[in-house]
């Protein structure tokens, strides 16, 4: 007998929930937005990824801003948007879930 899907039914963030991978998502998308954003106003501007790279003067560091990796800091994305003649900004966005007990 096949084994009873227990998020059947259930609304895609709420299976995120329930796994504890909702914060981990969201992050990935606003990561990726950001990308994105960056590498548009890049085009507009003309500029190759090697222009961020030669602002923070550091390979290492082009690389994390241009991956998926969710640990870079405010302050690197400020610099990234500045580079590209742009300001970075952040709001946050009313949902429909409960608030944190």
């Amino acid at each position: 007998m096949k084994a009873k899907n227990k998020h059947a039914g259930s609304f895609f963030d709420a299976f995120l929930d329930e796994e504890g991978l909702s914060v981990v998502v969201d992050a990935k998308a606003v990561k990726l937005q950001f990308l994105h954003d960056l590498e548009r106003q890049m085009k507009r501007l003309g500029l190759a990824k090697n222009a961020i790279r030669k602002a923070f003067k550091s390979p290492a560091m082009n690389e994390k801003i241009f991956s998926m990796n969710t640990g870079v800091s405010l302050e690197t994305m400020v610099q990234a948007a500045h580079v590209v003649c742009a300001e970075l900004s952040i709001s946050l966005v009313p949902t429909k879930k409960k608030k944190a007990a």
